[in-house]
């Protein structure tokens, strides 16, 4: 097969990667420069040697014209040139790999000395208090008379009597004070955001500046990502990125989370972006397996990356940015850098702590004035307390004496919110310790961590713990080597079982009048089940579901990195990578029967049982790329690079089912006597690919990058498994333009870009989907083949996505206003998709077919309102508006799609229909109503339905997809202390509320209050008879709100949340010089606060069902809405 064949296809690729290593130690020559000139310009002198070399320069224009030494050299470093160019002129340089930066230090003048000489000393530090090392300290109109700030920011200068001194340092704004005879002078530098040009992670690691990028990137420093402590990645992205959706399961410590970026793509479920850690592919799998009846949701994979380690995170949108990767990120890609150490920094040992309490706020808004019972609809016609009744129809509380359902007498009053009553105050802690160190030639990193976390869910738990060790090292000026490894184990135990048989679900059963607390004995001396309704098995004991069906699961990881790098000259290098990602996941749960420890007395479950899985998953990626990067003429600079990968993944995972333990608790598989089920499952698959890019830039103001990759996948057909995609990506800097030409845009427009960019990417589908093929399986006791039932398509074809980006990114007033703004449109054919199929294939059939288009505008707003000495207010804004629609779907007309069909008998299901969005909600039965729009009523006063889906599918009662999502961001800054909160939104989408529809059913719901207590718990449905006459026919409370449809409980799932706030305090230097610590900082943290805006009854409008791509739509047994509050610690020695 081809697919054997491309896993043979890496031999060469190591080949290279072997002759690459054994050819490290060669020396190549590496250019110098030449430069012979009488007095020039600096601008001069730059032009030349970067015609030389491929260094580049940042330096504030009035510079350019600076007269600058007469220089002589020949085969000489860029060091010697500058020196000489620079000597006594009062400009500074630091050069960074092959970036220069150039700052004037005060105007070269001579020496005044008119006062008598004194000693200033001092400390700079920056606008959050944090010691600036390396500032240059100079006396104004002497560059001898200098120093630079050590590691703690202290300086001591000596100067005239009536000098003064200039702070500068590169990327903040010099500062020219006078001492006026004080002999302590401290000084808080601010950035200046004009002086240096941003930049930032681009495809495969390459750091490049942001204004010559065609397409759209946005990056999050790691202050910016997690201010308040969150331990989970993904969640701590949440609303900082624009266009980035997160589709959250609200199911506890660790949940799982699905991110979409720019909208769903595919019609399976594959819509997530590829994760990238310091180069290495990372596998974010989830293991949700919520369902209507029960399971549990074991998060994502993305939990098992430390927050703490997290130096930025680029988020290349869509294929534009991110079609050097391939066919795994046609969705986008989250590009994550860990921390290193550097010279800059020196020496450092850091410490970070969290301490964060959770608790539960809203809750499902449920009706505290009636209690347990029937309405009586015979005789008496009023409402009957009934101690064995499974609803809450009963009279109204009114604290008389009743015999209970456990046989004690004690008052028929509301005991309290059952919702909230059973949770716990989450508790967690987190602790990081980090050690680096940086020289001129080599860096190393390494940090522990460790996180604690206490649910609010009674008995469950989560833990991770964290190790990480990064380091590199020049051998000599042409040879470089760089590693990494991290380790990581995150377990939990006792993670919510979900569905009709979870806990919640059974809470929003129990009567206001059933005590929690007499529930809490959850089983008698015969170890039966106890419950206020019987040990039936519809109804359960909340405390029995939480100890009786326990669950726990283990997660090893292991992955890294080894690089080395060669330059051949200073424009040419050579590098090589190979990257794995292993992890081994063990998942367990138990059923202990119908006891702690006994034997089954009841119908609910006649035996214990366990069950236990195991999966390895394992990927390499082993790459080399040659790259090059040259000034060719004083306006042209080219820049390429052209390389091959090979990846190779592996998975196996094993089951094993067993019951009927001899030894009642001892949860081993050699104490069981029944061999339930069991199972192996596995695949392998490979990639191939090549790629190349060329980076093209005139005058540093127009730019053109054209990219272009091929991949061969193992899993699709021998004629179909090469598939070719390019992009093109323009940059227009529109005010350097016109400032080159004397045409400068006013004043308060400080910069102005304009870029476009095309792109086509491939995606292919998951192993084993050519060919049927048979699973084996133990069934109780016997190994049972099973051939698959869905019918496997040999013809497929891959997946095509084609996009289309334009945007403008404009700055005013010295960047204290500015915006992105990015239109975007795609389309993604070949979809590959399951439809229905004649006999015997129950499953249907894989097929190509069906177009999905995402178009949407995305806005990034960013501000600093105000800004003086002491204070600063900055605002930034996110916002992105995204449609995706289906074009097409199967061949066949009229061909419906659903992606949640709601097991049997659910209310609802979602899907799509060709020509329309995706994500719409479909009631399985609707009201049957007339012409005019009236529902009608049957002869016994009750709502006729609609229950035919050919009808029913062509009035959705909603859609998921929302009008605009937002997040808007204030930072408040005063000297030490700084104040940040953050705003998350979504305005339109459609959620359906289930938890409502049964709380409604069972006469809990707050809606059940209006029950016709004045009219004998009688109420008339507001419709028409089929012979149009308004309907008078009364029917009891209980029958009216049983009679509700789906389509009463849909609600908007708009939202505005506070999501984040910190307030924090930075001690300054000035405080610490006395202790060990250089710098330390102290927050209150808070996730989750509160709703500012929502419309649905006391439930989030974010939680799903679990994190499948469109039952979002479904609110059902979801952990209520909780709350976080804090403090943080960073300390630094």
């Amino acid at each position: 097969m081809k697919g054997n064949q491309l896993m043979r296809k890496p031999k060469l690729l190591r080949a290279l990667l072997i002759l690459l290593f054994v050819a490290a130690p060669i020396q190549w020559t590496r250019a110098q420069i030449v430069l012979s000139t009488p007095k020039t310009t600096l601008g001069a002198v730059i032009k030349n040697i970067k015609s030389q070399s491929n260094y580049q320069f940042f330096y504030d224009d009035k510079l350019a014209e600076m007269p600058v030494n007469a220089i002589d050299v020949k085969n000489g470093s860029l060091q010697s040139v500058l020196d000489a160019a620079l000597q006594g002129k009062g400009i500074t340089y630091k050069i960074e790999d092959n970036i220069v930066y150039l700052s004037a230090s005060g105007e070269p003048q001579t020496p005044q000395q008119t006062g008598q000489e004194h000693t200033v000393t001092g400390t700079v530090v920056d606008a959050t208090g944090e010691a600036l090392i390396g500032v240059n300290v100079q006396v104004k109109g002497n560059p001898t008379a200098g120093t630079i700030t050590d590691f703690e920011g202290n300086y001591s200068l000596s100067v005239p009597g009536n000098g003064e001194i200039v702070f500068s340092y590169i990327g903040y704004r010099s500062e020219t004070l006078k001492p006026d005879g004080k002999n302590v002078l401290n000084v808080t530098m601010q950035e200046d955001t004009q002086q240096i040009g941003e930049v930032v992670v681009t495809a495969l690691g390459i750091k490049r500046e942001k204004k010559m990028l065609g397409y759209a990137v946005q990056e999050l420093k790691s202050d910016e990502l997690n201010k308040t402590g969150d331990p989970s990645v993904t969640s701590a992205l949440q609303g900082k990125v624009a266009g980035l959706q997160m589709n959250t399961s609200a199911t506890g410590l660790g949940g799982s989370t699905k991110i979409t970026i720019r909208g769903n793509s595919s019609l399976t479920d594959n819509n997530q972006p590829l994760w990238i850690v310091d180069g290495v592919p990372f596998s974010d799998t989830s293991t949700s397996s919520a369902s209507r009846y029960d399971g549990v949701d074991r998060g994502s994979a993305s939990m098992d990356i430390n927050p703490d380690d997290i130096e930025s995170i680029s988020v290349l949108k869509g294929p534009n940015a991110a079609a050097l990767y391939g066919s795994r990120a046609g969705n986008g890609v989250i590009l994550i850098t860990t921390k290193k150490g550097s010279k800059k920094d020196g020496f450092g040992i850091r410490y970070s702590g969290n301490f964060t309490w959770t608790a539960i706020g809203e809750t499902l808004d449920m009706q505290r004035r009636y209690g347990q019972g029937h309405i009586d609809t015979k005789d008496a016609k009023t409402a009957v307390y009934d101690k064995t009744d499974s609803g809450s129809w009963g009279p109204v509380l009114d604290g008389s004496m009743k015999e209970a359902w456990n046989g004690e007498t004690y008052a028929y009053s509301n005991y309290g919110d059952k919702l909230k009553d059973y949770f716990d105050t989450g508790f967690s802690h987190t602790h990081n310790v980090s050690i680096s160190n940086g020289t001129e030639k080599s860096h190393f990193r390494t940090s522990f961590g460790y996180s604690d976390n206490d649910g609010v869910f009674p008995t469950e738990s989560l833990s991770r713990v964290n190790a990480d060790l990064n380091a590199g090292t020049e051998l000599n000026k042409w040879v470089s080597m760089d590693g990494k490894i991290s380790l990581s184990r995150t377990k939990a135990d006792n993670r919510p079982l979900y569905g009709d048989y979870g806990a919640i679900s059974q809470l929003m059963r129990i009567p206001n009048n059933v005590r929690l607390d007499d529930l809490k004995q959850y089983s008698d001396e015969t170890h039966a089940h106890v419950n206020w309704t019987g040990p039936t098995a519809s109804i359960r004991n909340p405390y029995y579901v939480l100890h009786q069906r326990q669950n726990s699961d283990e997660r090893w990881r292991a992955f890294g990195y080894y690089s080395m790098k060669i330059n051949f000259t200073d424009w040419l290098h050579l590098s090589a990578k190979y990257a794995f990602d292993y992890y081994r996941t063990r998942v367990q749960s138990t059923n202990a029967g119908d006891g702690i420890n006994g034997e089954a007395n009841t119908s609910m479950i006649t035996n214990d049982s366990m069950d236990r899985s195991e999966e390895n998953f394992f990927e390499s990626n082993a790459e080399v790329i040659l790259m090059g990067d040259r000034q060719l003429t004083d306006n042209f600079r080219l820049g390429f690079n052209v390389g091959g990968n090979f990846m190779y993944q592996r998975s196996e995972t094993l089951g094993v089912g067993v019951g009927n333990m001899v030894d009642k608790g001892n949860w081993m598989l050699n104490a069981a006597n029944l061999l339930r089920t069991g199972s192996e499952d596995g695949y392998k698959r490979a990639m191939n690919s090549v790629f190349g890019s060329v980076q093209m830039a005139w005058k540093e103001y127009l730019s053109l990058d054209l990219t272009a990759r091929n991949d061969w996948s193992s899993t699709l057909p021998s004629g179909n498994n090469s598939f070719f995609y390019p992009s093109a990506n323009l940059s227009f800097v529109v005010s350097d333009f016109l400032r080159s030409i004397d045409k400068p845009l006013p004043s308060w427009v400080t910069f102005a870009k304009a870029r476009l960019s095309a792109a086509q990417v491939g995606k292919d589908t998951s192993p084993y989907q050519l060919y049927n093929t048979y699973s084996f399986k133990f069934d109780n006791g016997v190994l049972t083949p099973t051939k698959d039932n869905v019918k496997m398509n040999d013809q497929l074809k891959p997946e095509i996505a084609t996009s289309y980006e334009a945007g403008l990114d404009m700055k005013f007033l010295n960047n204290r206003l500015g915006f992105d703004f990015t239109y975007y449109y795609s389309k993604t054919k070949n979809q590959i998709m399951k439809v229905p199929a004649a006999a015997p294939w129950s499953g249907g059939q894989w097929v190509n077919a069906g177009m999905v288009t995402n178009q949407g505008v995305e806005l990034m707003l960013y501000s600093t309102l105000v800004e003086t000495k002491d204070f600063a207010f900055d605002l930034n804004v996110n916002m992105a508006h995204n449609v995706s629609k289906v074009k097409e779907l199967a061949p066949e007309e009229n061909v419906n799609y659903m992606f949640f069909n709601g097991d049997g008998n659910f209310p609802v299901k979602v899907g799509t229909r060709a020509g329309h969005k995706l994500g719409e909600i479909y009631a399985t039965s609707l009201y049957k109503r007339n012409e005019n729009g009236d529902i009608i009523v049957n002869e016994n006063g009750l709502p006729m339905t609609v229950t035919n889906e050919s009808e029913y599918v062509n009035k959705p009662i909603g859609n998921i997809q929302p009008k605009l999502t937002m997040s808007v961001s204030p930072t408040f800054t005063y000297k030490g202390i700084t104040l940040s909160a953050l705003f998350d939104m979504k305005f339109g989408g459609d959620i359906f509320s289930y938890s409502e529809m049964l709380a409604t059913g069972n006469g809990l719901a707050k809606r059940t209050l209006n029950r016709g207590e004045e009219n004998n718990y009688m109420m008339v449905f507001p419709g028409v008879t089929e012979s149009s006459e308004v309907n008078t026919k009364q029917v009891s409370a209980s029958e009216y709100y049983g009679a509700l449809q789906a389509e009463d409980f849909i609600y908007d799932a708009s939202f505005i949340k506070l999501k984040e706030l910190s307030i924090g305090y930075s001690f300054p230097s000035s405080m610490l010089k006395k202790t060990p610590v250089n710098s330390l900082n102290v927050s209150f943290v808070a996730r989750n606060l509160c709703y500012l805006m929502k419309h649905t009854p006391g439930t989030s409008p974010e939680g799903g069902y679990d994190t499948t791509m469109f039952s979002q739509a479904i609110d059902y047994a979801s952990l209520p809405f909780t709350r976080t509050f804090g403090i943080s610690i960073n300390l630094g020695f």
